[in-house]
C-alpha cells in the first residue's frame, strides 16, 4: 500500500526527535557578552604581559617549580630579605594568582566599580610581597590614565619578591631604566615589623638599603607611628584630591600592626564599612586615616584567595589561560537569539521539505494511475 513519506512512522519519529534536539540546543544556548571595561581590561593585561616579558628577557633568574605561569615573580620561602615565612603553604596560591597578566584586568574592574576616570589621582601603598599585583596596578593605571602616587616597602613575605638579587626595588628600577613603566615609587621604607625591618637580619637590612634608589625618599624613622606620619605628610604634599586609597599586601604602616589585619575585608571598602573594620592597631594606619579623616574609599588587595570570585579563580588556576579570555572578560546570558532562530528555521525547513517531497510523491502516484489508493 502506497504511503507518502510524511505518513511513515519512521519519518514522523525522526521529525519529532530532530525537533526535540533543536529545542535542547535553543534552551542550552548562551549569549557571550563583553563585560564592562572589556577593552581596558584587554589592554591592561597586554601591558602587564609586556612587563613580564621584559623581566624574563633582561634579568636571569632560576624559575620556581611552583611558578605556574613561569613569570619569575614567585620567589622563595625564606631569604635574608623575607619578612614572614610560609609555614603552612597558605601564601603560595595567593602570590601565584597575582602573577598572571589577566590580574591587571582585576584592577580595571575595581577601578570601574570605584567610578575612577582618566586623570584621577590615587594613593597607593605597595610591598615587595606581591610584585605581580604591583605590576598589575601599574598596567591598569597606564591603560586608564589614572595617576598613582606610590609608596613602597622593600621587604617581602614568602614567595614574593624576596630573592636577594630580585627584590621589588630592583624590579621597579629595571623597568624604569628600560622605560617600560612610567610611574615609580616616590618613597621606600623597609617593611616588615614596624615598617623598619625589625624582623630582618642585619644582612637583609643592608641588602635592601643598597638597592633602594637614591632618587626616592627613604623613610626609616624611629617608630611605626613616625613612619606613618611622614608617609601621610608626603601623600598630602603630592595631592589634595585623591579618588581612592589602594593597599597592596599587609604593610604595617598601611594597615596597622598585628595579625588582625588578615581578617580585614578585601576589595572595595567604603566609609560606611568602617564600623566593621576596627581592630587592634588599625586606627594607627594610613588606611584608617584615608577612610575616616579624609572620607576616601579604599581598595584592599590582600588575601587574594578571598578577593578573586570563584568563577574568575577557576580561570586563573588554568595554566593555559590566554590573555583576554575567561569569565573576567566575558559573561554568558541564557539563550542566544541567533541559535534559537537557526533551530527554528531548521525545524520548519525539515517539516516543509518532508511535506513538499510527500506532495510530489502523491502527485506522481496519481499521474501514473496506479490501482492502489493513495493513503
Amino acid at each position: 500500500m502506497f504511503r507518502p513519506q510524511i505518513q511513515k512512522t519512521s519519518t514522523l519519529f525522526f521529525i519529532a526527535l530532530f525537533n526535540v534536539f533543536m529545542v535542547f540546543l535553543a534552551v542550552k544556548s548562551e549569549t557571550k557578552i563583553k563585560r564592562l571595561g572589556f577593552d581596558d581590561k584587554v589592554q591592561a593585561s597586554k601591558k602587564m604581559n609586556q612587563y613580564l616579558l621584559a623581566l624574563n628577557k633582561k634579568i636571569e633568574f632560576e624559575k620556581s617549580e611552583i611558578d605556574l605561569y613561569q613569570t619569575g615573580l614567585i620567589g622563595l620561602n625564606n631569604s635574608s630579605i623575607t619578612t614572614i615565612q610560609d609555614y603552612d603553604s597558605s601564601m603560595v596560591r595567593s602570590k601565584l594568582l597575582t602573577t598572571h597578566p589577566n590580574f591587571a584586568a582585576m584592577f580595571v574592574e575595581f577601578f570601574y566599580d570605584a567610578e575612577l576616570n582618566r586623570g584621577d589621582t590615587i594613593a597607593v601603598s605597595m610591598t615587595g610581597s606581591f610584585p605581580g599585583a604591583n605590576l598589575a596596578l601599574l598596567s591598569a593605571c597606564e591603560t586608564m590614565g589614572i595617576v598613582p602616587v606610590i609608596m613602597s616597602s622593600a621587604g617581602s613575605s614568602a614567595w614574593g619578591a624576596n630573592r636577594e638579587e630580585f627584590s621589588w626595588p630592583i624590579i621597579e628600577s629595571f623597568l624604569l631604566d628600560e622605560k617600560i613603566i612610567k610611574q615609580k615609587s616616590i618613597s621606600y621604607s623597609m617593611g616588615g615589623d614596624n615598617d623598619n625591618g625589625d624582623n630582618l637580619s642585619d644582612k637583609g637590612v643592608e641588602l635592601l638599603e643598597s638597592v633602594i634608589p637614591n632618587n626616592v625618599i627613604f623613610i626609616n624613622e624611629l617608630s611605626l607611628l613616625d613612619n606613618i606620619e611622614l608617609k601621610l605628610d608626603l601623600f598630602k604634599k603630592m595631592s589634595a584630591n585623591y579618588s581612592i586609597y589602594v593597599n597592596i599586601g599587609g604593610g604595617a604602616s598601611s594597615l596597622g600592626s598585628g595579625d588582625d589585619k588578615d581578617t580585614l575585608q578585601v576589595g572595595l571598602i567604603n566609609m560606611l564599612d568602617i564600623e566593621d573594620l576596627e581592630f587592634d592597631g588599625f586606627e594607627e594606619s594610613i588606611a584608617y586615616n584615608f577612610l575616616t579623616k579624609e572620607s576616601i574609599p579604599m581598595l584592599n588587595i590582600k588575601n587574594i584567595i578571598k578577593l578573586i570570585p570563584e568563577n574568575y579563580k577557576k580561570d586563573f588556576l588554568n595554566g593555559d589561560m590566554a590573555i583576554g579570555k575567561g569569565s573576567l572578560f566575558y559573561k554568558y546570558d541564557s539563550y542566544n537569539p541567533v541559535v534559537i532562530l537557526i533551530c527554528l528555521f531548521l525545524s520548519i525547513a525539515l517539516i516543509v521539505s518532508v511535506g513538499v517531497f510527500s506532495h510530489f510523491q502523491i502527485k506522481r502516484r496519481m499521474e501514473t494511475h496506479e490501482v492502489d489508493s493513495v493513503i
